[in-house]
């Protein structure tokens, strides 16, 4: 009522008269959710258990405050010939401990498989009518081997896809897993296809991880 009768006053403040176009009404509009998709190459390697338990430890981080920041979680491991989803998009802190209670880790690397999951989970958000776009943490050392076909390059494969996924400017992390004394720096690589940040593993506890992915959806 109040916003109808100024609207009429100061269309003709000497004669206040209500009309059609100056009714107002009160609309409340809610805040989109925020969507973080953490992608984690499960494949066999020493740092392969310390990644394990930093994410499961932020993903639980994430979802304790998730009724309050209405955020949905997403958890893919690739491991083996393919990506799994570990985690299908949720707020269910008793889903996701029963989900990563026991993370499966060793194997070869499917890292373009995960990537096209990724990309699956955002053209589902997006038919969903999430408007936001959703944030990808991706952890990994970047050495793809296993092919989407039979023939293909997996690395060139992984960059090719980071290279859609930045077309769809979709927010990424990329946290380097890779350890040992000769390092290939591909984790760098794939960021920069992604247009994304690089973070190395070290010193990564799932407190700081969780404070570095919400410092990144305040970014965004």
């Amino acid at each position: 009522i109040g916003a109808t009768l100024r609207s009429a006053a100061l269309r003709d403040p000497e004669n206040l008269q209500v009309t059609r176009a100056d009714l107002h009404q009160q609309v409340k509009v809610g805040t989109s959710a925020n969507l973080i998709i953490f992608a984690v190459d499960a494949s066999g390697s020493m740092a392969a258990q310390r990644r394990m338990e930093a994410l499961k430890g932020a993903v639980l981080n994430l979802l304790t405050d998730a009724y309050q920041q209405r955020d949905e979680v997403a958890v893919i491991a690739f491991r083996g010939q393919e990506a799994q989803m570990l985690l299908a998009p949720t707020r269910s802190v008793d889903l996701a401990e029963q989900s990563l209670r026991s993370l499966p880790t060793g194997g070869r690397t499917p890292l373009p498989d995960a990537l096209v999951m990724v990309i699956g989970i955002l053209d589902d958000a997006k038919a969903a009518g999430n408007t936001k776009p959703p944030l990808l943490v991706l952890m990994t050392d970047g050495k793809a081997n296993v092919s989407l076909v039979d023939v293909g390059d997996p690395w060139q494969e992984a960059l090719e896809l980071a290279e859609m996924l930045a077309d769809r400017r979709v927010p990424a992390l990329v946290i380097d897993t890779e350890t040992g004394y000769t390092r290939l720096g591909r984790a760098a690589m794939l960021a920069d296809r992604l247009g994304a940040e690089c973070l190395t593993l070290e010193e990564l506890s799932a407190d700081n991880l969780t404070l570095t992915v919400r410092a990144r959806l305040a970014g965004a």
